[in-house]
C-alpha cells in the first residue's frame, strides 16, 4: 500500500511592503476637474431628459383614466369586502374553539 508524502510547509516569508500609488499632478486634477461636469449641470441635463422622455409618452385620454379608475375601484371594494368576510368568519371559528 502506497504512503502520502507529508507536504513540506513553505517558509513563512516577509510581509511585502504596499507601493503607493503617486499623487496626480495638480494641473491633471484640474483639467479633470474641468471636464467632469458639476452636480449642478448634471442635474440640469437629467431634468432636460426627463422632459424628452415626456414629450415622447402616449397619455390615455380622460375616457381611459375614468374608466381604468372605476375598475380599480370596483376591485378595491370586492377584495375588501371578501378580506371583512373571512376575517368575521375566522374570528367566530377562533372564539368557538376557544370558548
Amino acid at each position: 500500500m502506497a504512503t502520502k508524502k507529508p507536504k513540506a510547509q513553505k517558509p513563512a516569508t516577509a510581509v511585502k511592503p504596499v507601493k503607493r500609488q503617486a499623487k496626480p499632478a495638480k494641473k491633471a486634477v484640474a483639467a479633470k476637474a474641468a471636464q467632469t461636469p458639476g452636480a449642478w449641470d448634471r442635474a440640469m441635463q437629467f431634468l432636460r431628459e426627463v422632459v424628452q422622455e415626456l414629450k415622447r409618452v402616449t397619455w390615455p385620454s380622460r375616457r381611459q383614466t375614468i374608466s381604468t379608475t372605476g375598475v380599480v375601484l370596483a376591485l378595491v371594494i370586492l377584495v375588501s369586502i371578501f378580506l371583512g368576510v373571512v376575517d368575521f368568519a375566522l374570528s367566530r371559528l377562533v372564539r368557538l374553539i376557544i370558548g
